[in-house]
């Protein structure tokens, strides 16, 4: 052969290979046609294209379609505009007949009901799809996503890859889109489609993650008469707040939980979601136990026992210590339990120490029930400071009123170390106990208060007063009543009982019984506890024990509750020195009595 005739040959076998790598672009809708008429019969789909059609045979062969439609039956699922990529499977190629291995649609919008998708037979697409030769992946790419039927689940994917090879090989898929502002990503994904349509059991992994939360499972999966799952979950919320405002899930206490996660061998059907060996963790705390979702009620259901061995519970009553302001006054924000009580909440918790914000008991057994407007939160048992306590309390919104209940009793606790746990000074020491029941109605806490009715009760027995010895004082006003007044403050006064009881209504506290005793003195209190005001009027009379008209001195119990003053009443102790009475005003005359008339001498 010549070197022209192999010259010539070269130029033609590059020419040709040229033309075979080169994208064939066709006005015609010969080719469209073609991938239309197979898309309708082996996957029941109808295909649309109103834009160029590429044909490249090199390094592969494949076509791209531009501006594309598909769409299944009765408009299920639309895909409009974009571009239809696929590679063409040699073989049919060779007998005429165009068949993609993959399908590639990007820049598109899809259309979607998810109602609609439900009721497609899938047990039937999917066997038909074992027995035949179908496309092995889809992928999707820069494609938006709107639910007809859904609200606020729209998707933007960014990219999307589904593969399935065929019979006995798993269904994957992996991407990433956004959603509510934010990238999720569909870590993993996998399933045996061919088992589960045949009533076989069928492992399956799922993996998604997102700035707000992440969630693993890993398991069974099983269709027929009792589709569920089994397996092992891990669900993580770096901050449920956060979670709740982004998806919009209404969870219980979902505005005040902060870290949160859930992990352990868990099982689901229609019905229910359980996990019979649970660990759950809360903040920095770790719980143990059992937790099931009810699934078939109108609003889920979250049921529990749980156990720690420490336990901070200070976000769960939240709502109650915001009936305060930061100046310590009641607040006059409106109530509003809608934010934490997105759906119910039935849990029983147990902790051998736990903090309830300011406060710490050990031993606790309590409950935390949600139900629609309404928060109740009871302790059964704790260990309280050498004692034990137990008590209710609820919030119950309705009709724009909220009502607030509380009850409870305590007994022998160490009342010192509980108002040092306040960060109250030490100014009582004794075992106390006692009991109280409060309830109020409104639109705030104001108001709540101020419609406040109940009572209490509490006895402190083998205690101190602590900053005052009225023993001392009573001796000092026996024998110079003026002088009682000046340096009172200072040493103990040790008593063997003292009582009191707290009658409320409309936020007015009256002491119906207050009363001190000793070996050396008795005490008794009247007066007001003005709850609205937060401030006390109060008045105490202290006298020796064996002769109460003997010596007694007068204390006047006033200001506000983080801020008491105990002052000795003057008049009393002027009235008792013989040299200063006279000079007190003489008392008033009462208005239906005449005065008295001087007389001439």
């Amino acid at each position: 052969m010549s070197r022209r005739v192999a010259f010539l040959t070269a130029l033609i076998a590059l020419a040709l290979i040229g033309a075979a790598a080169a994208p064939w672009t066709f006005r015609e809708n010969g080719l469209s046609s073609a991938l239309a008429d197979h898309m309708k019969e082996r996957y029941g789909l109808d295909l649309t294209v109103k834009g160029r059609s590429t044909f490249a045979v090199l390094p592969i062969p494949r076509v791209k379609f531009e501006d594309v439609t598909v769409r299944f039956p009765d408009r299920t699922l639309q895909a409009e505009g974009g571009i239809l990529r696929g590679e063409i499977r040699i073989m049919p190629l060779l007998f005429g007949r165009i068949e993609l291995s993959d399908f590639d649609l990007s820049d598109s919008r899809i259309t979607a009901s998810a109602r609609a998708l439900q009721a497609v037979n899938w047990s039937s697409a999917v066997k038909s799809r074992s027995r035949t030769l179908h496309a092995r992946r889809l992928i999707l790419n820069r494609t938006s996503i709107h639910w007809t039927d859904l609200k606020d689940a729209d998707l933007e994917v960014e990219e999307l890859v589904i593969r399935w090879v065929g019979e006995n090989e798993p269904l994957t898929a992996y991407g990433n889109a956004t959603w509510r502002g934010e990238r999720v990503f569909l870590t993993e994904a996998s399933i045996y489609p061919d088992r589960l349509v045949s009533g076989s059991i069928s492992p399956f992994r799922l993996g998604i993650s997102a700035p707000a939360a992440r969630v693993s499972l890993q398991g069974e999966a099983q269709l027929g008469r009792n589709p569920g799952l089994t397996g092992e979950s891990s669900i993580e919320a770096r901050s449920v707040r956060d979670f709740t405002r982004w998806t919009g899930v209404k969870l219980p206490f979902g505005s005040l939980i902060q870290a949160l996660s859930v992990k352990g061998d868990f099982s689901m059907d229609h019905r229910r979601l359980s996990w019979p060996s649970v660990s759950v963790k809360l903040g920095e705390d770790e719980l143990e136990g059992t937790l099931a979702v009810r699934l078939d009620t109108e609003r889920p259901v979250i049921t529990g026992t749980l156990a720690a061995e420490g336990l901070d519970l200070t976000d769960l009553f939240a709502p109650f210590a915001q009936a305060r302001t930061s100046s310590g006054s009641w607040s006059e924000e409106s109530l509003d339990l809608a934010r934490v009580t997105g759906s119910d909440l039935d849990l029983r918790l147990s902790a051998a120490s736990a903090r309830l914000g300011k406060l710490r008991v050990e031993d606790m057994a309590a409950s935390v029930l949600v139900r629609p407007g309404e928060i109740e939160a009871s302790i059964g048992r704790a260990d309280f400071h050498d004692g034990s306590l137990k008590g209710r309390l609820s919030l119950m919104s309705a009709n724009g009123m909220t009502e607030f209940k509380s009850q409870g009793t305590f007994t022998g606790i160490e009342i010192a170390p509980f108002l040092s746990s306040l960060g109250e000074p030490r100014w009582i020491t004794g075992q106390a106990q006692g009991q109280f029941a409060f309830e109020g109605k409104g639109t705030n806490p104001v108001e709540v208060v101020r419609r406040a009715q109940g009572r209490s009760t509490i006895t402190v027995r083998g205690g101190e007063l602590v900053g005052i010895a009225l023993g001392d004082a009573l001796k000092r006003v026996e024998k110079h009543p003026l002088l009682a007044s000046l340096n009172w403050k200072g040493g103990r006064t040790p008593f063997d009982e003292a009582q009191a009881q707290i009658v409320v209504q409309k936020g007015v506290g009256e002491v119906t019984e207050g009363r001190l005793t000793s070996a050396d003195l008795t005490a008794e209190l009247k007066g007001e506890v003005l709850i609205v005001d937060r401030t006390l009027n109060l008045k105490a009379k202290v006298s020796s024990a064996g002769s109460p008209s003997a010596a007694a001195i007068a204390f006047d119990i006033d200001g506000g509750w983080d801020n008491i003053t105990v002052i000795p009443n003057a008049r009393s102790l002027i009235e008792r020195s013989g040299a200063a009475k006279p000079l007190l005003p003489a008392a008033p005359v009462p208005a239906n009595e005449p005065a008295p008339q001087a007389t001439a001498q």
